[in-house]
């Protein structure tokens, strides 16, 4: 039997007592045991992010409201002016007025009695942990899970019944570092500022926003529960860092992937390394770090994850067509594809014998998606050719003199986005590159059809299979592109639990936008940027999923800015 959802979040409700309720023994301004474990956190948080931690003692009570600023700022809150709720120890429109409103919007934090905020109260270690468990969504563990956490620790009494669900969730995220002893929760201590930061650094290492530290002490985690040998291992999502741009010799390749717990998984990028172990960091989360060596060159790498458990094994495959790792020069301009018969070649022309200079040169063509192209498709086209230059591409009479950008030196991109009113069968691609006055052209055959007729939401197939209970489930968010310019596409994507209502919101500029279902709990969304819309810095999206009357929303990990 599961704990359900809901029973999660009343668990938090529950554990916000003031510090005039805990039992004398637990109060205190000042710990007593030294905080020196804590630095190395600190440091790697002041060394990788904006915070600085420093400025006050690491021993100093952390306080409701640091907290909440911390939250703010990691986890992409934003309050919404048309839903403040009435706080009375606050001074309204103050900026730790609307830290507090985006907290308490996001779920996160709640009011005390009296609708008071207490922004210098101080928590107690379960307090700070309900609160971050509630930051992270995680998913409720079920009795046996809970059961075999409390059993690792010698005070597990201290911990009301209310709280021992959030001790496992947080156990699962890797929150439970104890120190000096690991087998004592210690949860009615008043937190330091310190430990504060602990827990956020791991919070921060759950999401994926920070490697993981060596913990100072042995950290102690149940044996796992027996997996029937039948169960074949899932690899749920994968990340690649960068997946897209050149990695240079020196530089690193970083490989991420979500999955069954417990398993051995391992990593082939190209032909360069096969079987790079990949270390699980936190509980199904596994990654791997390539560093390139000298020799190292591959284009269009494939990133082949295996993971296997009690004998069987799960293998997932992705190309990244954007990506060149090492010193590799693109591949020559080669036919897309070639066509069943020979086209008519032109006669050639004389040479001429005087030419005062060359023209650019086009060294690489490639197209996504190879596929037949229905209404709100998006067909990227990239070359690679001399830099600083200026390139353009028509598409039959569908798309003419399309404009592409440089997006790094010696890379152009350009996109066309599929009409309602679009239909054309094997059109012309044309590109031309224009650099000192003179011109380099391209053409190739496009094999597919384009019928903007189709692709309208009534045409998706629904999604299938069973529909888990409680809240909808959000797994990662990615977008396209963090630096955009008005008139370009936005493309965002969104995997989680199947069949629900998707959408997504740059916070503050625009309204919910549709997302589509494309395959079973994958949603996307292609957006070209209007070419009158307000500038973006650092701006915020968000996604949302909806299903049997419950939501979930999620900040997609980087921030977007969209100029002029």
């Amino acid at each position: 039997m599961r704990c359900s959802w809901p029973l999660a979040l009343g668990l938090g409700w529950v554990l916000t007592w003031s510090s005039a309720s805990l039992p004398t023994w637990s109060q205190g301004v000042q710990q007593q045991a030294s905080l020196a474990w804590t630095e190395a956190y600190v440091a790697a948080l002041e060394r990788q992010t904006d915070l600085v931690l420093t400025r006050e003692p690491l021993s100093a009570p952390l306080t409701r409201l640091e907290l909440a600023r911390w939250l703010t700022e990691f986890f992409g809150y934003v309050p919404n002016p048309k839903q403040v709720q009435e706080i009375r120890d606050l001074e309204p429109n103050t900026p730790d007025y609307w830290t507090a409103q985006a907290v308490l919007q996001a779920g996160a934090m709640r009011l005390y009695e009296g609708n008071e905020f207490r922004p210098q109260g101080d928590l107690t270690r379960l307090e700070a942990l309900a609160i971050l468990v509630r930051a992270l969504r995680l998913p409720a563990p079920s009795q046996a899970d809970i059961e075999r956490w409390m059993a690792l620790y010698t005070d597990a009494a201290e911990v009301p019944e209310v709280g021992r669900a959030l001790v496992a969730m947080a156990g699962e995220a890797g929150l439970l570092v104890n120190v000096p002893d690991p087998a004592k929760l210690r949860p009615n201590r008043i937190l330091s500022r310190g430990e504060g930061a602990v827990l956020l650094h791991q919070a921060l290492v759950h999401r994926g926003k920070l490697p993981p530290l060596p913990p100072p002490v042995a950290q102690l985690r149940p044996s796992p529960a027996p997996v029937a040998k039948s169960v074949q291992p899932e690899i749920l999502q994968t990340r690649v860092i960068p997946e897209a741009g050149v990695v240079l010799p020196g530089q690193t390749l970083t490989v991420e992937a979500q999955g069954t717990p417990n398993g051995k998984a391992s990593v082939d990028i190209g032909d360069l390394v096969r079987g790079l172990p990949m270390e699980e960091v936190q509980p199904g989360y596994y990654r791997a770090v390539y560093t390139l060596g000298p020799q190292d060159s591959a284009l269009s790498p494939d990133i082949r994850i295996q993971l296997s458990l009690n004998g069987l094994e799960t293998r997932v495959q992705r190309r990244l067509p954007q990506l060149a790792l090492g010193k590799v020069a693109p591949p020559r301009v080669e036919p897309l594809f070639p066509p069943s018969t020979p086209l008519p070649q032109p006669a050639p022309a004389p040479p001429t014998p005087l030419a005062a200079s060359h023209g650019p040169r086009i060294t690489a063509i490639r197209l996504h998606p190879q596929r037949d192209l229905v209404e709100g498709d998006i067909l990227t086209i990239a070359i690679w050719g001399d830099s600083g230059g200026v390139a353009q591409f028509d598409l039959g009479n569908l798309a003419l003199n399309q404009p592409m950008r440089e997006v790094r030196p010696h890379h152009y991109e350009g996109t066309y986005v599929v009409a309602p009113t679009h239909q054309a069968t094997n059109p012309t691609l044309r590109v031309v590159l224009t650099k000192d006055g003179l011109s380099q052209e391209y053409r190739e055959i496009f094999p597919f059809s384009i019928d903007g007729s189709k692709g309208t939401r009534p045409t998706i197939q629904p999604a299938s299979g069973p529909v888990v209970a409680g809240p909808p489930r959000i797994f990662s968010v990615t977008t396209n592109s963090t630096n955009l310019r008005r008139g370009e596409i936005l493309r965002v994507t969104m995997q989680g639990d199947p069949g629900g209502r998707a959408a997504f919101r740059i916070v503050g500029v625009t309204p919910e936008v549709e997302m589509r279902e494309v395959a079973p709990g994958l949603y996307e969304t292609q957006q070209q940027l209007p070419s009158n819309m307000q500038p973006v810095n650092n701006g915020i999206i968000e996604v949302i999923l909806e299903r049997g009357g419950q939501r979930a929303i999620q900040t997609s990990p980087s921030p977007i800015t969209i100029a002029p």
